[in-house]
């Protein structure tokens, strides 16, 4: 083990995405016979075969893509570490944070105020995408935590350990826009409501899933929805401008710019939806910036959406 270098997990890496010898050495600039001494190292470090060479070109073994997962995590923490050793004579570090859309708009703001308030020169790297797109930007060492309705089923079946904790769980409920026919009504039926017109995220969304669950529990027909769109905001305004049903986080259609355009009504339907958690990866010794993110984020989600359940409910892997 001693001898394995950064070389080794950059050939492994080149191996999966070229399929070829001849590409990785080219890539790598160095002589094949090289690579194949890379090889050598690494199968005898690991004591497994690690590549199946056949006609049609070279390919990792199952073995070696369980040593590639955890592999390109350290090429990308190295990496990240050599660049917050330089930026640390000016007071710097960085923390490159994955989250759902909802969430950058409503929690994210509070977070980077108090984060950024006592770590004034931290780089602060925000992305948005689907959750199961963020969770493998995680696995892959992308990101150093993902925020989100992320399922638990996505961190248990990781390749790379992942440990989630809590942050808080808030009802979503059926939301009408201002022309719809419910918008006034106090009470409507699950007919009235699976009539729709409706607009709903898309069918591959977490929130999607939610609603279409709900409509199954009831023995409904999958709804088809006369627009799809992402992101609560985006749902919000279009369905408050068209008229549209639509759903939503309760805290969110509480805000002031929605009074008078759009509003929760009282459905047989009922949506549950999972908690919002802080994924990370599991470290054996935990990393001071991304133990001071969980914290604020957790503060910051009860500033938001109320008290944490018990920390018994956190879960790991």
């Amino acid at each position: 083990m001693s001898r394995l270098r950064m070389r080794h997990f950059q050939l492994l890496d080149a191996l999966d995405r070229l399929g070829s010898l001849r590409q990785v050495a080219l890539e790598l600039d160095i002589k094949q016979p090289a690579t194949l001494a890379l090889i050598n190292d690494l199968e005898f470090a690991v004591g497994v075969p690690l590549v199946k060479r056949e006609r049609s070109g070279t390919t990792l073994t199952s073995a070696a893509r369980l040593l590639l997962a955890r592999g390109r995590v350290a090429l990308q923490e190295v990496a990240l570490g050599r660049e917050m050793a330089r930026s640390r004579g000016a007071g710097g570090g960085r923390l490159r944070i994955g989250a759902s859309p909802y969430l950058i708009n409503s929690l994210m703001p509070e977070l980077v105020t108090v984060l950024r308030s006592g770590h004034p020169g931290i780089q602060i790297d925000i992305q948005e995408g689907t959750l199961d797109a963020l969770v493998a930007d995680l696995e892959k060492g992308k990101l150093d935590a993902v925020l989100g309705s992320v399922d638990r089923a996505a961190v248990l079946s990781s390749e790379v350990s992942l440990e989630a904790s809590f942050l808080a769980a808030e009802p979503m409920c059926i939301v009408a826009g201002r022309d719809h026919a419910l918008f006034a009504r106090a009470k409507c039926s699950l007919a009235e409501v699976l009539a729709g017109p409706w607009a709903l995220p898309h069918v591959s969304s977490h929130l999607r899933a939610i609603f279409d669950s709900a409509v199954f529990d009831c023995g409904a027909q999958p709804i088809a929805p006369d627009l799809e769109c992402r992101g609560i905001d985006n749902l919000l305004a279009l369905a408050a401008a068209a008229g549209l049903l639509t759903l939503a986080p309760r805290s969110e259609i509480t805000r002031r710019r929605w009074k008078g355009r759009v509003v929760a009504i009282d459905s047989p339907l009922r949506l549950i939806g999972p908690p919002y958690v802080f994924v990370g990866r599991r470290y054996a010794q935990p990393v001071p910036e991304v133990e001071l993110l969980r914290e604020l984020a957790a503060s910051a989600a009860r500033k938001l959406f109320g008290p944490a359940e018990p920390a018994a409910s956190r879960r790991r892997r």
